[in-house]
This record gives structure tokens, C-alpha cells and sequence, in this order.
């Protein structure tokens, strides 16, 4: 049975050490890469399966507000604001939010002002492995003196923990992350407690685990670390983009339905539950992108078609499918040409794809169109995708757009579609997934 898992992504910091950036930036939204740091936990957090997480909110509260709502509109995680009118500590904030673990098998505590390439996914399942009601994220740091060292026994049980020690046993450093058990959580929350790191973690010695990550992680708490991370990040940053597919909606997931408003419409494909499955599994990340000139037209609501989308994600979620993000474009068109590129994010225009690259890490070059339209595959071409597929399940293509598109794929439905996609993956022997980065602690080589 699936282990249910929620987040508690600690965002509420003043960054004090980081002024006059953090005058008008959330710490938790400084960029790096052209991404706030926020953004980048997101990905780790959807990558691991995490559907609902809390972010606590304090400086700037109405900018992190902007960005959850943001978020909310076109990602498969679901935020929840937990705003604090004075800052309560980190183990004051679990204390605030003892509901996190209801409905939960185990929580995830996410530091938000933390750089990291860390697979989520590999720390859940070292925590399943073990019978401890803890794991804490370890990495090895530069400056064991500034954090919270751990000594590990031979199983990886945490035997000591010392926070800011003045004579160091060890470089094994406190990374931010924190697995509890739902039950775990329910006693830290009972604490009452101020400080995770001074006033918690010492509790769980001799019943939590350590998993040191090999990759990339840095506390972005100082000019210095802020400037050493926006150098060496997008090293790392290229080395592990993600493949995706980009998905049309109507006519490719779901039964064409003209100027689609009602949920009550929403009816799934034949085999897309089961492609959409097959393409996550082989590391694809899948995003829709649809033109939804239904809303330009005045014919729906945007909160319509959140509504629509929603229909969408629940009827596969009920086949055990689902997709990573949506974007949509509201422009209604100024004509009839389907070829045409009138507006950056209309299909043909590559503007929500490139945004989706931008936003979630993707390769575009070896990422793939599939949708029943001309559009759909042109914004694939023009965006710079490995390739586009037409199904037939919606519109076809017309007499006079059969040359726009050379090199086109055509095939029956969405999950001939996704075999062709799968097959050129293994032709290539490349469709197995991101690659990770490796061999990057606070920018310097692992021993």
C-alpha cells in the first residue's frame, strides 16, 4: 500500500545576514538560476510523490503568498499558508501545525532556504527501510563548527548529535531534512519546543537514522553563499534536467468537447491513464500545455477551467495516473490559420513550453509534443523538442497543413503515441530518466 506523505517547508526566515536583498526578496524566493529557492523544493517534493505540504509565511508574507498561489494554479502540489505574526521556530511551527500528520504516514521538514539536488525519493525509501521513527538528511560540511554534527553507528543510527560544537567529532552535518513518522511528528509538535536543532533533535538520539547525500547542497545564508551557489548551480543544473512530455488536453487526454467549461464533461481517453503511467515511470516528466481560448472569448471562467483541470486530474488519479503541471494560455485567436504564431504562449508558439522548461528544469531537447493538432506539433518544433507526435483522437490535420510540419509522427492514440516516444528512449539509450548530479558539496570535490 502507498506510504501517504505530507511536507512542512520552513519559509519563514528574515535572512538577516543577506540585507538589503532581503529588504524586498523572501529568503526563501532569493533566486538562483533564475529560480527561487522555494521553487527548487517543489521539484524535489513532486519528484518524491508529495502532494500537500504547509509553508510557513512571517517576512514578506505577501510575496511568499503571491508565489503559493502561483504555484497552486499550475502544479501538482497542493500549499497551504501557515503565516506566523511573530516567528515561532522551527519546532514552534511544527507545534502550530500538529494537523500536518493527520491522514499521514510520515512527514517530511524541509528547510526552504537550503540550495539541494536531493532525491526525496531515495530518502523516503532509506526511512522505510529502517524501523526508526526518524532520519535526518546529513552532508558533509566545510565548516563543522557552524552546524549540527551527527555521529552515526555502524547500522547509521545517530548516536550523538551536538549542535554548533566547539570541538567537532566529525564533518556529518545536519542538511534541514527531516523524515518523522506521523506519530514521531505528533511528539515533536507536543514539545513545545523553540529550536528543531538545539531543543528536538537531541530527543531522537540513539531512535533516528542518518542518510548522508552525496550531491549538491548548500546553506544559502550569507552573501558569500548566495554568490558561490548562483556560480556553480548551473553546472549542476545542466547535468540533471529531466526529459518531459508535453501534453495537449482536448482530443489527447480527454474527449474533445468544444469550449470545454463543465466538469461534469471531463471524460478521459482510451489508454491515456496507461501512457501517462508508462512515460512517468521512464523518468518523463508530463505537462500539459493547452490553448483555453474559451477563456479569451469570455466563455468561461478561469475558474472554470481550474475546475475542468481538476475534473481532469481526479478522473486519473481514479485510473492511478496522473500529470506533473499545467499551463494554459487564455488568448483567443485573430484567425483561423492553425500554422499561424500570433501570441508567444499560443500553440504554435513555444511560450508555455519554454516557460515549463524554465520553471520545472526540463531538456527540451530531449523532451517530446504529442497532441491531435497542427498547433500542438508546431509548438513542439518551434520550442526545440526531440520530436512531436499527432494522434488521431481529436482534430486531424487539414489538407493544407499536411506539409507544415516535416518529420511529423502520426499514430492512432495516446498510447501508440507513448510507445513511440519509449521506443526512440530506448533506441537512443536515453528516455531512462534525469540524470543526477554527483560529486558536489558546497561546491568543492567529495573525499
Amino acid at each position: 500500500m502507498a506510504r501517504r506523505v505530507k511536507a512542512l517547508l520552513l519559509a519563514a526566515g528574515l535572512g538577516s545576514r543577506l540585507r538589503p536583498l532581503t529588504d524586498t526578496v523572501p529568503k526563501c524566493l532569493v533566486p538562483v538560476a533564475g529560480r527561487p529557492l522555494l521553487a527548487y523544493w517543489l521539484d524535489r517534493l513532486g519528484d518524491a510523490g508529495v502532494a500537500e505540504a504547509v509553508v510557513n509565511t512571517h517576512a514578506l508574507s505577501d510575496r511568499v503568498r503571491d508565489f503559493i498561489a502561483g504555484a497552486n494554479r499550475g502544479g501538482p502540489i497542493r500549499l497551504v499558508e501557515a503565516h506566523e505574526p511573530t516567528l515561532l521556530g522551527s519546532a514552534g511551527t511544527v507545534a502550530a501545525n500538529p494537523h500536518l500528520a493527520d491522514d499521514a504516514d510520515e512527514v517530511l521538514i524541509l528547510y526552504a532556504d537550503n540550495l539541494s539536488d536531493v532525491d526525496l525519493r531515495a530518502l523516503l525509501a532509506y526511512h522505510r527501510a529502517h524501523d526508526d521513527p526518524a532520519t535526518m538528511l546529513l552532508f558533509r560540511a566545510p565548516d563543522p563548527r557552524a552546524c549540527g554534527i551527527a555521529e552515526l553507528d555502524d547500522a547509521g543510527r545517530v548516536v550523538s548529535f551536538v549542535e554548533k560544537p566547539a570541538e567537532p567529532r566529525g564533518d556529518l552535518a545536519n542538511a534541514g531534512v527531516y523524515v518523522l513518522d506521523a506519530s514521531a511528528y505528533r511528539e515533536v509538535a507536543a514539545l513545545g519546543a523553540f529550536d528543531l536543532g538545539f531543543d528536538v533533535l537531541p530527543r531522537f538520539v540513539g531512535r533516528m537514522r542518518g542518510w548522508a547525500w552525496g550531491g549538491y547542497h548548500r546553506d544559502i545564508g550569507t552573501p558569500e553563499a548566495l554568490a558561490a551557489a548562483r556560480a556553480d548551480f548551473p553546472t549542476v543544473l545542466a547535468a540533471g534536467r529531466r526529459p518531459a512530455v508535453f501534453l495537449d488536453r482536448d482530443g489527447t487526454i480527454i474527449e474533445h468537447v468544444p469550449y470545454l467549461a463543465d466538469p461534469a464533461r471531463v471524460r478521459l481517453l482510451p489508454g491515456v491513464a496507461e501512457g501517462l503511467r508508462r512515460l512517468g515511470a521512464a523518468g518523463f516528466v508530463r505537462v500539459v500545455v493547452s490553448n483555453q481560448s474559451v477563456i479569451g472569448r469570455g466563455m468561461a471562467t478561469r475558474a472554470q477551467v481550474a475546475a475542468v483541470h481538476d475534473a481532469m486530474r481526479a478522473r486519473l488519479a481514479e485510473a492511478g495516473a496522473a500529470v506533473d503541471a499545467i499551463y494554459d494560455c487564455p488568448v483567443a485567436p485573430r484567425g483561423d490559420d492553425r500554422t499561424a504564431l500570433e501570441h508567444p504562449d499560443r500553440k504554435p508558439g513555444p511560450g508555455m513550453l519554454l516557460r515549463a522548461a524554465s520553471e520545472l528544469g526540463l531538456d527540451l531537447g530531449a523532451s517530446w509534443m504529442i497532441g491531435d493538432m497542427i498547433s500542438d506539433a508546431l509548438a513542439g518544433i518551434n520550442a526545440g523538442c526531440r520530436g512531436s507526435i499527432l494522434v488521431r483522437t481529436g482534430k486531424e490535420l487539414a489538407d493544407a497543413e499536411a506539409g507544415a510540419a516535416p518529420g511529423l509522427l502520426v499514430r492512432d492514440d495516446f498510447a501508440t503515441a507513448a510507445e513511440a516516444v519509449l521506443a526512440a528512449g530506448r533506441a537512443t539509450r536515453g528516455g531512462s530518466g534525469p540524470a543526477r548530479a554527483r560529486g558536489m558539496i558546497h561546491g568543492g570535490a567529495l573525499p
